[in-house]
């Protein structure tokens, strides 16, 4: 029988993501990580974007994680634990 398909609570593009920064990398892997995307997001990309991956990507990932990536590419944030 064919039946639509019913959403769950885990279907979501930023869970396993979101759980390998929190639960699987060490702080020093946490920040590699931060330090890349900053590194790749401030050549050359305009700002408007930057926001769009740090509110509609990054911080969906991980507060923390946008929080981060806000502070290095000099955004300002308001989440706590923004401090490396």
């Amino acid at each position: 029988m064919r039946t639509a398909y019913e959403a769950h609570r885990d279907d979501n593009d930023f869970i396993q993501p979101g759980t390998l920064y929190r639960q699987v990398m060490t702080p020093t892997d946490r920040d590699h990580l931060v330090d890349n995307i900053v590194w790749q997001l401030s050549q050359g990309v305009e700002r408007f974007i930057q926001e769009r991956a740090v509110n509609d990507y990054w911080t969906k990932v991980d507060p923390e994680l946008g929080a981060r990536v806000a502070q290095g590419l000099g955004l300002g944030t308001s989440q706590p634990g923004a401090a490396r």
